[in-house]
């Protein structure tokens, strides 16, 4: 198995997982101006439990873009830029989100899964609690040196039976009168 693929033996959620996306982080007072806006994020997406089937396996799939040689390398080309300049996520993100795409179709066709999220948060799991559980160290926005973007990936759950599904008509299959 690649080492981009991880087995997740154990999955950490939380309801409360969704609020992080209101913290507020620079030029965003209010949080992650998707949040309330977009079905796949809080507080409209569903839990993980509803849309993946949790006795089936889970992997996470994670892209590895070395953020330390990015910045380096934008500080050589624009000297007179700031630290947040060479930092920042329009200049390197869709590489990794490209290779992050490359990586969960080739995962999802090797291992035959049918479900997938890019942004597992949104459905309460706690992402770096559940990476360090199954062995992938992630690091922190801080101290960023590689970033890994992580992709949930597994089997759709099935949906739940309504009442009115199993409801069988009685007179169904008899001949009329």
């Amino acid at each position: 198995m690649n080492n981009w693929i991880v087995p997740i033996k154990k999955l950490i959620t939380s309801k409360r997982t969704g609020d992080w996306c209101k913290l507020p982080y620079p030029n965003h007072p209010k949080g992650c101006p998707n949040y309330g806006m977009s079905k796949r994020c809080p507080p409209q997406a569903p839990m993980v439990d509803e849309y993946f089937d949790l006795s089936k396996p889970l992997y996470f799939i994670h892209s590895e873009f070395d953020f330390t040689a990015h910045v380096k390398k934008m500080r050589m080309k624009h000297p007179e830029w700031s630290d947040r300049q060479c930092q920042c996520v329009l200049y390197w993100q869709g590489t990794s989100r490209k290779q992050m795409k490359e990586r969960v179709a080739k995962a999802v066709w090797e291992l035959g899964t049918t479900a997938s999220t890019s942004c597992p948060e949104a459905m309460g799991v706690n992402v770096y609690a559940t990476a360090k559980l199954n062995g992938l160290n992630l690091d922190r926005i801080r101290h960023l040196k590689t970033c890994r973007h992580i992709t949930l990936i597994g089997s759709k759950s099935l949906p739940h039976p309504t009442k009115s599904a199993l409801v069988v008509d009685e007179n169904e299959g008899k001949s009329g009168s």
